[in-house]
């Protein structure tokens, strides 16, 4: 006979090297503070809640990725082929719990629940379940990140965590566990929810297919009725102890001739299941977790499907399952919104221009501006976004548009003062150099980090070209030769120190061709840079321009800021009779601020009072108001 202390060798080697992993990646984000690691990156439960949210918006929110889908896809396989294989081999809450419940059976503290109870507590992981997708679905957000346990404590209580529900949710795990095995798992968890629902996927694909037939028929139907469809559903189910039959496919099979009702398989089972009472395990709450195949001291008793050799095909699949959903995540990618507003003869006909490198397509929010601008633009017949690669497609028609035509149009031209110029400078060199791998704005931020960093440029501009041109000034005397500025443009990392937080950025800029200097005078480069700010507001337009007077005051250049202006001119919108402002340059570099307003209501001298003020009162959005120091004195 077979000791029944042995361990489950395998399934206690894949959880510690779960938790070990998720404890590196804590420590590392501890000790290397520009480390942001993402604790929900595959988590399966967000892959079904974003696949649900991709299916009814064609669209995946910032906190939606294809990674999260690939792993909600497999747990899906998983659930139907194997049982709940997450539950019982991988997720940390599942670990923890079943460790806690070991430890509460050690110190005599465990209650055995009713089995009234047990049915009657098992609905709360339903509601949660229904709560849980509705807000994840009315909103495109993972409604699951505000109470989840693992995530509040993963993430150090991010942002996204509502404190209260994330408190509760950790006591339910760690007292609720000592005290009542598996308390969370059972009770609470909305994956658990979804894992039994699709136990019984005869049940779950009937309900989901009966409205996708309906949505097809043209019929309006909220996503509120399948999802309470499921919750109930699936809650009945499980109340009235509803048989697996054929799915899951592989299930505990326990052979009654050589079976010696020792028992051993129903005391050393994690959810308590009465292994020994039956011939095929079919209850809910088995996840071929494989305890009681270990424990079993009769050879070939307790098998999977009555087959010998399959001890080890639960936790197989587990890693293999995994794997493929890794292997995925790196290889397919969902584009985070796809938009057609062409009509189906122009998308029939319709060219595909695909641009990558554009970081600044890292979200829903951005990937929604992007649409919103490609939108104005004549010709151009939808937009997908990817931001995981951070790549565009645009669909647009030919016979308006081409290639560059599109290209200028997602092209943002930049400008930006790289440092003050000396009071001994005369004239500026003005390079012009073309430039391949370079075209997204944060492309632009990061060589404007680097001139800063490695040479003597007082500013640059980048103007749409293939390749894109880019124009660096720098003073007239600088003996920064063509190599040096070859060396600085080509520079494959760009290191970013603040404090005690270090960043650093991979760079692939090209030079491409010989740079081109030529001199021009201060005056031009001044008004090269200069960017003008202009705003309206408290009502303008209702106000008839006979009704209308301007101050004009001269500024100082060297305090133009167009960052702080916004903070200004907020501060001059408290005088009702203010109504707009806009900033201009001279041909002799003069900066002046010119303030609209209405004379019957203010005045020159009450706005020039308000201007000069060493404190700025500031309008934020949300109705708060706030103080900040005046940066610009007259």
């Amino acid at each position: 006979m077979r000791s029944n202390q042995k361990k489950n060798l395998p399934r206690f080697i894949l959880q510690w090297s779960v938790i070990a992993f998720l404890l590196f990646l804590g420590v590392r984000a501890f000790l290397q503070k520009d480390y942001i690691p993402d604790f929900e990156a595959y988590c399966p439960f967000g892959g079904v809640q974003a696949l649900s949210s991709y299916f009814l918006s064609n669209s995946l929110a910032c906190t939606m990725t294809t990674a999260q889908i690939a792993m909600g896809i497999m747990l899906i396989i998983g659930i139907i082929l194997f049982s709940k294989l997450f539950c019982a081999f991988i997720c940390p809450i599942g670990t923890i719990s079943e460790w806690l419940g070991n430890l509460g059976d050690k110190f005599k503290v465990s209650i055995k629940i009713s089995r009234s109870a047990d049915l009657l507590l098992r609905s709360l992981k339903y509601i949660l379940l229904f709560v849980t997708f509705y807000y994840t679905l009315d909103s495109n957000e993972l409604f699951c990140k505000k109470f989840d346990p693992y995530y509040a404590v993963a993430s150090g209580f991010s942002l996204d965590v509502v404190w209260f529900f994330a408190l509760i949710s950790i006591s339910l795990v760690v007292i609720g566990s000592i005290i009542f095995r598996l308390f969370w798992c059972k009770y609470f968890c909305p994956l658990g929810a979804i894992s039994n629902i699709l136990k019984f996927i005869w049940f779950a694909a009937s309900v989901i297919l009966l409205y996708v037939l309906i949505r097809i028929t043209g019929i309006e139907l909220s996503y509120v009725w399948p999802l309470a469809a499921l919750a109930i559903g699936g809650y009945l189910l499980e109340f009235f102890g509803g048989k697996l039959n054929f799915f899951p496919v592989a299930k505990i099979t326990r052979n009654e001739s050589s079976c010696t009702n020792c028992r051993l398989c129903s005391r050393k089972c994690p959810q308590v299941i009465d292994v020994a009472a039956m011939k095929v395990v079919t209850d809910v709450d088995c996840n071929l977790c494989g305890e009681c195949l270990e424990v079993c001291p009769e050879k070939d008793t307790l098998q999977i499907n009555r087959r010998s050799g399959l001890k080890w095909l639960p936790v197989i699949a587990a890693i293999v399952l995994f794997v493929i959903g890794l292997i995925l995540s790196f290889n397919w990618e969902l584009p985070t919104i796809d938009q057609r507003w062409g009509t189906p003869a122009e998308l029939e006909k319709a060219a595909v221009f695909t641009q990558s490198g554009l970081t600044e397509i890292k979200c829903f929010g951005s990937s929604t501006a992007f649409a919103n601008k490609m939108k104005e633009v004549k010709g151009v017949l939808g937009v997908a976004t990817y931001v995981t690669t951070h790549k565009v497609k645009v669909l647009y028609d030919p016979a308006i548009l081409t290639d560059q035509k599109i290209q200028a149009e997602i092209f943002t031209p930049q400008k930006a003062v790289v440092r003050e110029i000396p009071d001994s400078i005369q004239n500026i060199k003005m390079v012009s150099c073309q430039l391949d791998n370079f075209f997204d704005p944060n492309d632009f931020s990061h060589l404007t980090m680097l001139l800063k960093e490695k040479s003597d440029a007082l500013g640059l501009e980048s103007v749409f070209s293939c390749p894109v041109t880019v124009r660096l000034f720098l003073p007239g005397n600088s003996n920064l030769k063509e190599s040096g500025l070859k060396e600085i443009i080509e520079t494959k990392i760009l290191r970013i120190n603040t404090n005690e937080l270090s960043t650093h950025f991979d760079l692939s800029f090209k030079l491409v061709g010989t740079p081109l200097p030529q001199t021009i005078s201060l005056t031009e480069y001044k008004n090269r840079m200069f960017e003008p700010y202009q705003s309206t507001f408290n009502w303008k337009k209702s106000y008839r321009d006979t009704m209308l007077d301007t101050l004009v005051v001269q500024a100082d250049p060297k305090q133009y800021d167009i960052e702080a202006l916004p903070y200004f001119v907020s501060h001059l919108s408290n005088d009702n009779g203010v109504v707009g402002f806009h900033s201009s340059m001279d041909s002799t570099s003069r900066v002046f601020f010119n303030i609209i307003f209405i004379d019957s209501l203010t005045n020159s001298v009450s706005i020039l009072k308000n201007m000069k003020n060493d404190t700025l009162t500031v309008n934020y959005e949300g109705g708060e108001i706030g103080k900040i120091v005046n940066k610009f004195k007259f």
